[in-house]
């Protein structure tokens, strides 16, 4: 009796167990949600999400997932493939344009978990013109979007290529700090938008130090040739911040002052001497060669010996390293740090050096390299370079 009534009692637990989950309701919101989020149909999981932004209670996730689908789909070509570009476009605009600061930030924040419709999600965020920028702005060079700092400037420069005016107007608001400041007027001199002039003029006039000059160089790129001897100045100010940005406003100052660069290329500061270097980079000069190549060998940081090194290459192709084999080659044998042996041979190896090499027969410069490599590098990575410069000239032949 005891046996039938437990078997009674398992079969009444099953039944029961059966029924609840028989019972439970997968909702739109979970399908849509699913779908975009995992391999599933685009198609399903733009209809469900559109029937979970009618019915769900809060529709919030809904409208959210629902406009980045349309993106997605437009930007991966499965809005074409499944006939529906048009309305993917139009239905898409329509609701990105309606998003709140709150789903906006939802979004943003959906960016920082690399979703497979990453693009998809930047997209709708742009489509949302300036209610946008507000919500960029305040994720803008903070730590929370570390992560995403790259994506949130390709949106406010794709956004400031229409409208520059609700960027600009970013630059009164009290609570963001002078450092980010300085960086959202680099932005705006990115998007180069000339209709930004004299919002960034009246601006100005409210400004003081490196966030002022900083301004006077994003002017400097829209045509206001005026500030050029102000940033020459900046060079040299005692606030290391206006040093710092005057050295980067360099790379893009016509008439490069070659003289005025090579002095802030000694600076104590390493992001002014880095600015510097790369500066020279873009703008070659016969007499900043050899400062360039000391900078390879001495500097203290390793980024701003790799800017020399990508400098010294950009002098050497432009022709003003005529006579600079034996030196480099030289250089190789007494330099102690490895890391300095290989930056030199990257540069002999250049087309222009090993050119000199192969025409200058009386040192022969080749044979010394053979002979360096044999008897005296200890290095095996140094070695292996050599032995590729070496194959280089080789068949140079």
């Amino acid at each position: 009796m005891k046996q039938v009534l437990t078997l009674v009692a398992v079969m009444v637990m099953i039944f029961g167990v059966g029924c609840d989950q028989s019972n439970k309701i997968v909702t739109d919101m979970e399908l849509g949600r699913d779908y975009l989020n995992g391999s599933g149909s685009l198609n399903d999981a733009v209809r469900h999400l559109k029937k979970a932004k009618e019915t769900e209670q809060n529709p919030t996730e809904a409208r959210v997932l629902l406009a980045i689908a349309y993106f997605y789909g437009l930007s991966t070509g499965d809005a074409t493939a499944l006939g529906k570009n048009t309305e993917y476009e139009r239905d898409g605009k329509a609701l990105a344009s309606s998003l709140g600061s709150a789903e906006l930030q939802a979004i943003l924040d959906l960016l920082t978990e690399r979703h497979r419709y990453h693009k998809g999600a930047m997209d709708a965020i742009v489509a949302a013109g300036s209610n946008s920028v507000p919500v960029l702005v305040d994720a803008f060079a903070t730590s929370l979007y570390t992560k995403i700092q790259g994506e949130i400037e390709e949106m406010l420069i794709r956004l400031g290529q229409n409208d520059i005016t609700s960027i600009v107007n970013e630059l009164g608001d009290s609570r963001l700090t002078e450092a980010r400041k300085i960086k959202l007027v680099r932005v705006i001199g990115k998007i180069n938008n000339l209709s930004s002039k004299q919002k960034l003029v009246s601006f100005r006039g409210d400004t003081s130090g490196a966030l002022q000059m900083e301004v006077d160089a994003t002017l400097y790129q829209l045509g206001e040739k005026e500030y050029r001897s102000g940033l020459i100045r900046g060079l040299s100010s005692s606030d290391l911040k206006e040093r710092r940005v005057a050295a980067r406003a360099m790379s893009f100052v016509d008439e490069s002052p070659t003289d005025d660069i090579l002095k802030a290329m000694k600076d104590d500061d390493v992001e002014v001497r880095l600015h510097s270097v790369n500066a020279l980079a873009l703008h070659p000069a016969k007499t900043a060669l050899d400062p360039v190549l000391n900078l390879l060998v001495s500097d203290p940081d390793v980024s701003v010996k790799q800017a020399a090194t990508a400098a010294a290459i950009e002098h050497i192709e432009k022709g003003y390293g005529k006579g600079l084999a034996k030196r480099l080659v030289n250089m190789v044998k007494k330099l102690e740090n490895p890391d300095d042996r290989l930056r030199v041979i990257k540069l002999i190896r250049t087309d222009r050096i090993r050119n000199q090499i192969k025409v200058n027969k009386f040192e022969n410069l080749e044979y010394q390299i053979y002979e360096y490599m044999e008897g005296k590098e200890q290095n095996e990575m140094v070695k292996r370079e050599l032995n590729f410069l070496l194959n280089d000239l080789d068949g140079a032949e």
